[in-house]
């Protein structure tokens, strides 16, 4: 008897005859308003409309410059490029553009590997494998991830 007593009074609890004006107009709002009974879930909405948009320069970058067959300098000329747009951080124009064949101190004459074209892809590959492997801190495993992941993307627009 106590149950029957207790589904009677939670039934009050969800009927409209005990909701104020507001609140009753809102629910019957709910109930009219066609459009949002057959709308479309976010997901589906979100899937119709994305888009992917390229910024130009690193499409320009990805034009010009051949990250799996590039010299120092391409690399350095890719990372200016990259950052003087915004694309890449500051860290990490520094870490791709540091580029120990190249010293600015010695004479061109003298720098002999200075054209010798490399895939730094791979190069950066290693990098990071070696970072992991010999024990590097998280910050290093990120970053050489990062320039990793940065060239695998310019590689991708060719």
């Amino acid at each position: 008897m106590n149950i029957n007593k207790m589904q009677v009074g939670t039934e009050g609890l969800f009927r409209q005859d005990h909701l104020n004006q507001a609140e009753r107009e809102k629910v019957n709002n709910k109930k009219s308003d066609p459009d949002k009974n057959n709308a479309v879930k976010p997901q589906e909405a979100s899937a119709a409309v994305d888009n992917v948009s390229i910024s130009n320069v690193w499409q320009k970058v990805a034009r010009n410059i051949d990250v799996r067959n590039a010299s120092p300098r391409d690399i350095i000329s890719l990372s200016s490029q990259l950052y003087n747009a915004g694309a890449i951080s500051y860290d990490d124009h520094i870490n791709l553009s540091f580029q120990p064949e190249i010293n600015l101190d010695s004479p061109p004459e003298s720098k002999p590997f200075s054209h010798e074209k490399k895939d730094y892809v791979d190069l950066w590959r290693t990098k990071q494998e070696n970072v992991i492997r010999y024990g590097g801190d998280r910050t290093q495993i990120e970053d050489t991830h990062r320039i990793h992941s940065i060239l695998i993307y310019v590689d991708s627009l060719k």
